[in-house]
């Protein structure tokens, strides 16, 4: 007979409580956590992850089955310092309190924000002024460590003149890129509670930045943003709509109707007198454009020529697309010829589009479960996002619609107790599809049932969102955040602040500043079309000129303004430099001074071309060979021919100059250089005018 046990063992057996598991639940929090497992930010509007209902304890989709299950939490689980993962930039580095400038600057004063720096990056929330500590969850701000441009820096009182005496010892500033081209980057003053505490957090910014660099955590760029045009022209800021025609053309809808911008060559062609263009939508195949404009939303065909400057051989506007809010094209697999889709609130039109009378032909007319939001075609059905849920719509009546939210899965239930605002669907290779609300992002199958338990998270409130099949770009009030749709990875911020699509995929954007600006998002790994982008100024002085056609203006200098331009410089010998290109081709033979030795220059061989044409070796003999050249703008219509106009040559005295003697003349003197890259003109060759014109500036050429 086995011995009893001990009552003192029984006793004490009975006293240690049996450990429980958590009892977790989804939860939207109302500011920024911190998961308790890997210590990193909870990032999201709501839904950000799992919560104890017993404890404490709180942690991400992805931490949940690696994290411990003992509730409540150890107590040296509960303290856990803060810490990153050094080998993939995971975790919470520092977080604290500190003060940014006001919107206004800082001579209106500072505001109070919650900064935390976490994977990677540097998080700024806002706290609202009043009795209320606590941040909210939205991102005012979020600048990522592995940009190449960042930085982090101590301010002098010359770079703060607002700032009190006192507060500069405890001011520090975080630089981070901006723009690609024309290179641009962005600082934010950030003023600490004393001067010890700014060192802890530029102290912590650079030692985490190094680590950063020494793992070779890189920042993966994927849009590489650059201003596609000169922010001077005039109808820039009132653009509702952009699209890329192809390398070197823009077509930009405003208030003013439809215009193309000839970026390489600054020709503006009135393409359609329609007022407010509010989307464009291009059909090369059949050569027509597809606009949503006017008071009343209505949709218009427009000819392919008209782009080119064209008088309109037909202006077509279909009379029930009424109040449109949102057209798409696609081309269906029993259709040889591209279908257009127009939502008039639930009502969506269905057409074929041809380039032959009458252009169109209505096939078929659907209703959407709710007031559509968005389209896209997916194969050979019609993708509708509308509040709260997306559907497949059977468009030629061989099947049944299919809604992406399937009602039997509880775990979508969410998305019908409240309203959510759709912004697009990316459908991925797997019959898989990413369905985006304006709160978040679910992945669900064919059927319309979860495909994943993690969902993605917006770090703030989207204003608009565009997508291609490998990532998604979402826009807020700080910036653009880029994800990889794949793996969910968020890959990219820019923090380019209050900018907006102004098409579907994203590629030209507003940027609402002080002038706004035409911002082309060039995307390093898409095979789409790649915009020329050309050099633009802040301080140019272009005007918009009329030619001889009255839908095609130049978008240059003036020649007075140009003429008086090139005085200054003339005036000044450093500028004057720059008006001369460096030597590209050419023998040395050997060095001399004024007027030693010039009969030991030589020519280069000559070219076939240059053969026919008399030379001498001795150039201090040679008559100056003096004649106009003629160059006239081209036009992509032989009827519209841009006037001609004489471009003087280099060599030619300019009377307009003769008054301003160059005294420094012999010390900036430079070799010219041959249009032929074998070999340099004599200076009697018939190429020595074409030389002079590559030194002229380019708005010398247009006419």
């Amino acid at each position: 007979m086995p011995a009893a046990p001990s009552p003192t063992i029984q006793s004490i057996s009975l006293a240690v409580p049996k450990p429980k598991a958590h009892q977790l639940s989804i939860r939207s929090f109302s500011s920024p956590t911190q998961c308790s497992h890997c210590t990193s930010l909870m990032v999201g509007l709501i839904r950000q992850g799992y919560a104890c209902d017993v404890c404490s304890f709180a942690c991400h989709i992805t931490c949940k089955d690696s994290a411990p299950q003992v509730c409540p939490i150890p107590p040296e689980q509960a303290k856990r310092p803060l810490g990153v993962d050094v080998q993939r930039g995971i975790g919470t580095a520092y977080k604290g309190y500190v003060k940014v400038p006001k919107p206004t600057g800082v001579k209106k004063g500072w505001q109070r924000v919650y900064a935390v720096v976490c994977d990677c990056k540097l998080f700024l929330y806002d706290v609202p002024e009043g009795k209320s500590t606590q941040p909210g969850v939205v991102a005012s701000q979020v600048m990522d460590l592995r940009d190449e441009e960042f930085c982090v820096s101590s301010v002098l009182a010359s770079d703060v003149i607002h700032a009190t005496r006192k507060d500069v010892p405890c001011i520090f500033r975080v630089t981070a890129s901006l723009l690609g081209s024309p290179s641009k980057t962005c600082s934010l003053l950030i003023l600490t509670e004393n001067e010890n505490e700014k060192r802890k957090w530029v102290g912590i910014l650079e030692g985490l930045q190094s680590i950063l660099h020494k793992n070779k955590l890189r920042n993966q760029v994927i849009h590489i943003p650059q201003e596609a045009y000169d922010s001077t022209l005039p109808f820039i800021k009132t653009t509702l709509a952009a699209t890329i025609i192809d390398r070197d053309r823009i077509a930009i809808g405003s208030d003013e109707g439809l215009s193309v911008i000839e970026v390489t060559r600054d020709v503006i062609v009135r393409a359609a007198d329609c007022k407010k263009v509010y989307q464009i939508e291009l059909v090369p195949k059949e050569k027509i454009i597809i606009l949503i404009c006017g008071r009343n939303h209505h949709v218009h065909l427009y000819p392919w020529s008209s782009l080119d400057g064209s008088e309109s051989s037909f202006d077509v506007k279909l009379p029930e697309t009424k109040g449109c809010q949102f057209i798409t094209t696609g081309v269906l697999k029993k259709s040889s010829l591209p279908s257009l889709f127009v939502a008039v609130k639930r009502q969506i039109l269905c057409y074929e589009i041809c380039r032959t009378k009458p252009f169109h032909k209505k096939f078929n007319e659907i209703q959407a479960p709710g007031y559509v939001q968005w389209m896209a075609v997916f194969k050979d059905r019609l993708c509708v996002g509308y509040p709260s849920g997306f559907s497949l719509l059977n468009i030629q009546g061989d099947g049944q619609s299919i809604s992406l939210i399937n009602p039997t899965d509880s775990s979508l239930a969410f998305l019908s107790q409240q309203s959510f605002d759709t912004l697009c669907a990316v459908e991925l290779s797997n019959e898989e599809y990413l369905l985006c609300f304006s709160l978040l992002g679910v992945y669900v199958d064919a059927q319309g049932r979860r495909s994943r338990m993690q969902e993605l998270m917006w770090p703030a409130t989207p204003v608009a969102c565009s997508c291609n099949p490998s990532y998604l770009t979402v826009y807020s009030e700080y910036g653009v955040d880029v994800f990889d749709v794949n793996t969910m990875e968020w890959v990219q911020t820019i923090g380019l602040r209050k900018i907006r699509p102004l098409n579907v995929n994203g590629t030209l954007n507003l940027l609402s500043c002080e002038p706004p600006r035409l911002i082309y998002f060039k995307n390093k790994f898409s095979g789409g079309t790649t915009l020329s982008v050309p050099e633009t100024s802040d301080t140019s002085k272009k005007q918009m000129l009329r030619t001889r056609s009255k839908r095609r203006f130049v978008f240059k200098v003036p020649e007075e303004e140009r003429l008086q331009q090139r005085r200054e410089m003339l005036r000044d010998p450093e500028l004057r430099s720059r008006m001369i290109s460096n030597p590209t081709n050419f023998n040395h033979v050997a060095h001399m001074g004024p007027g030693d030795g010039m009969q030991v220059l030589m020519d280069l061989p000559l070219t076939q071309d240059e053969k026919v044409c008399p030379s001498t070796s001795n150039i201090s003999r040679q008559a100056p060979h003096r004649n106009k050249s003629y160059i006239s703008w081209p036009s992509s219509s032989g009827s519209d021919q841009g006037a001609a106009m004489p471009l003087r040559s280099m060599s030619d005295p300019d009377q307009e100059f003769d008054k301003e003697p160059d005294s420094d003349s012999t010390k900036h003197s430079t070799p010219s250089n041959s249009s032929n890259p074998s070999s340099p003109p004599s200076p009697n060759s018939p190429h020595r005018n074409q030389l002079t014109l590559d030194g002229l500036d380019q708005s010398t050429c247009d006419a």
